[in-house]
């Protein structure tokens, strides 16, 4: 054999020798690919139904705390839930009030909705005052209210204590707002649900020296009232005084002193040139405070009969009456912005 008949056998020879395992790779399987990662976390859960308040109230009527309490729970089952409450009232005079009952009761929810109305009888007249504090379970709704409410544990409690209280205001006058006394329901009229002092003295001024019978100042009465003076203030005072000794700053620190949110702050009736003067004043102190609410009784008064001949005196029941009225709604009118704010 020559050279070249040798070189070509041991080159079929090599691919005799190769190609089984050429044909072994081929038929091999490919290694398989790692499957996708996944989580084994549980999916997160729907948060549970936040309880909202849209109606949060407490009135006086007929010598009763008359509550209201509506929930809206978006999402939340038709089921019911429980409600521990307590009720605190008395006199305005006090600065406990004591415990007049307290309950629990299961309440139905439906639609979404729960309403819890209560009535505890605390007496007297239009200057009692009081509360309610409730604690209130969803958990068998899965629902929850937004915060905690922390009531009192004892038989007596403080206004600062009740999360929901009938709304307080005094009105301090002189001779004129006075009037409402001449009539036997006035005051109660121009009370409405809401607790009320009236505190009216004929030859009051606001800050200065009365005139006879000598009555304390509004200054004074503010600052030496027992008990509560209230969120809402109201002042009718001024046909005894002079814009030079009209002291609206003092009357209204004393007033932010006692606890006072709001004040109503009513115009004259501008039957001479100093009422008109005030009125300056009383509008300029609103635009310097926004606590201030002016009353523009100067307008609502205009065409109302009933009047004394100085035109400023009420003398009959019409001008009595327009003046309770117009107490109420101004009063209602302060309430709701505290409501809101």
């Amino acid at each position: 054999m020559n050279r070249w008949g040798a070189t070509a056998l041991a080159v079929a020879l090599a691919v005799v020798a190769t190609a089984p395992a050429a044909v072994a790779q081929q038929d091999s399987p490919a290694p398989e690919a790692a499957p996708p990662f996944t989580s084994t976390a549980p999916p997160p859960s729907a948060p549970a139904p936040t309880a909202r308040i849209e109606t949060d109230s407490v009135r006086l009527v007929g010598g009763r705390l008359v509550r209201h309490l509506r929930l809206a729970i978006p999402g939340a089952p038709d089921g019911t839930a429980s409600i521990t409450w307590q009720a605190y009232g008395g006199s305005r005079s006090a600065t406990r009030l004591p415990r007049l009952g307290h309950g629990r009761v299961t309440v139905s929810v439906r639609s979404g909705h729960l309403t819890f109305r209560k009535r505890i009888r605390v007496g007297g007249g239009f200057d009692r005052s009081g509360g309610f504090c409730e604690q209130i379970d969803l958990s068998s709704l899965g629902a929850v209210m937004p915060a905690a409410t922390a009531c009192p544990d004892a038989s007596t409690a403080t206004r600062g204590q009740l999360p929901s209280r009938v709304p307080e205001f005094s009105m301090y006058s002189d001779s004129v707002g006075a009037g409402l006394l001449m009539s036997s329901g006035a005051t109660a009229r121009a009370a409405g649900d809401m607790s009320a002092v009236f505190d009216l003295k004929v030859c009051r001024r606001l800050t200065y020296l009365p005139c006879p019978p000598n009555p304390v100042s509004a200054l004074s009465a503010i600052r030496s009232q027992p008990g509560s003076v209230g969120d809402i203030a109201v002042i009718d005072v001024g046909y005894n005084d002079w814009a030079q000794v009209y002291g609206i700053e003092s009357v209204v620190s004393a007033l932010r002193a006692r606890g006072v949110k709001r004040i109503v702050w009513m115009t004259l009736r501008e039957h001479q040139s100093s009422y008109a003067s005030i009125n300056v004043m009383i509008r300029a102190a609103a635009k310097r405070h926004p606590f201030i609410q002016v009353a523009d009784w100067n307008a609502a008064s205009a065409g109302v009969g009933g009047f004394a001949a100085d035109g400023v005196h009420l003398s009959s029941g019409s001008s009595v009456n327009a003046l309770a009225d117009f107490v109420r709604r101004q009063v209602g009118k302060a309430a709701e912005a505290l409501e809101r704010s």
